[in-house]
């Protein structure tokens, strides 16, 4: 097999370790006569694939998307921010910033993409925006204790207020401490979270999380979500609980442990009335019925 015959690519993936890779790259089938070199960068890894033959490249191709389906976000060339646009673009989801922390990463990365200013507002709508990001701040602040600090609340909430306000579909929010920083993405369905370090470059963190979700893909391995309703909760001031409305089926079972009650008293009854022999009780319970009966010639008082 001479080398104008043989075939490769590359595959990026993003989210997942070298391990993973290489455990997947172990399970080839000889009869490919693929192998493979990958190399990682923080969460990035690029996989060079190179077969004997363009069919046996395509089975360990497919081998790879298979396993990766999430984690895998371009080949070539292609950069994660291309692949986040790229996916907003094909769900029609618009993106947003909820304050500039997160704003100034995306921007970055964004703005040489051809294609995201139809996708991402770049902040002219959302937080950068005189009269819309003050509406941000001050519907957020609504939902939050008049004494919260806490920058990953205030994230949240935030970024909750931003994507109703606007009416976008995703909205990006980045609560930054001394040495990590922690990333929130809302949803319709709730929020992702994410604790970076700073020296990961939470940028390409925030881009992966967009992409996933965007196209309804499972999110990297510790990466958190909190349900709309529970998110809604943690973004607002603590108080009493609602009372409680009545259950049914709570109901039903106080049905049956009352007729259970009942039933007990009348075999008690029915014990201590047949002195213990309770097949006794139908003809005891006649000859009391037939003595109460009035019969003809009776004298009525």
């Amino acid at each position: 097999m001479t080398d104008e015959t043989k075939a490769g690519c590359v595959l990026r993936l993003y989210g997942v370790s070298a391990a993973a890779v290489e455990a997947a790259v172990s399970g080839f089938s000889p009869q490919w006569n693929a192998k493979a070199q990958w190399k990682s960068r923080a969460a990035e890894t690029l996989v060079a694939l190179e077969a004997q033959s363009p069919s046996g490249l395509k089975k360990a191709e497919q081998a790879l998307r298979e396993r990766f389906a999430a984690d895998l976000y371009g080949e070539g060339e292609t950069t994660l921010a291309e692949a986040a646009v790229a996916a907003l673009e094909q769900h029609d989801r618009l993106l947003i910033c909820s304050d500039a922390a997160a704003g100034t990463r995306l921007e970055a990365r964004l703005e040489t993409v051809a294609g995201a200013e139809k996708v991402f507002d770049f902040g002219a709508l959302s937080y950068a925006h005189p009269k819309t990001g003050a509406q941000i701040e001050r519907q957020a602040r609504a939902r939050l204790p008049k004494d919260c600090t806490d920058p990953v609340r205030r994230t949240l909430a935030r970024a909750q207020a931003a994507r109703r306000l606007i009416g976008a579909d995703l909205a990006a929010g980045c609560a930054e401490r001394e040495n990590d920083c922690v990333l929130v993405l809302s949803c319709k369905k709730g929020c992702f979270l994410r604790t970076i370090p700073l020296e990961e470059n939470p940028a390409l963190w925030l881009l992966d999380m967009i992409r996933r979700t965007a196209s309804s893909l499972p999110q990297a391995e510790g990466t958190g979500f909190l349900p709309a309703r529970r998110a809604a909760k943690t973004a607002q001031p603590e108080s009493a609980p609602p009372p409680k409305k009545p259950h049914r089926f709570r109901r039903f079972l106080f049905g049956l442990l009352l007729l259970a009650v009942l039933l007990g008293l009348c075999t008690a009854g029915a014990w201590a009335y047949t002195g213990g022999n309770l097949y006794a009780l139908p003809a005891r319970l006649h000859s009391l019925w037939v003595e109460n009966v009035p019969h003809s010639g009776a004298l009525l008082l």
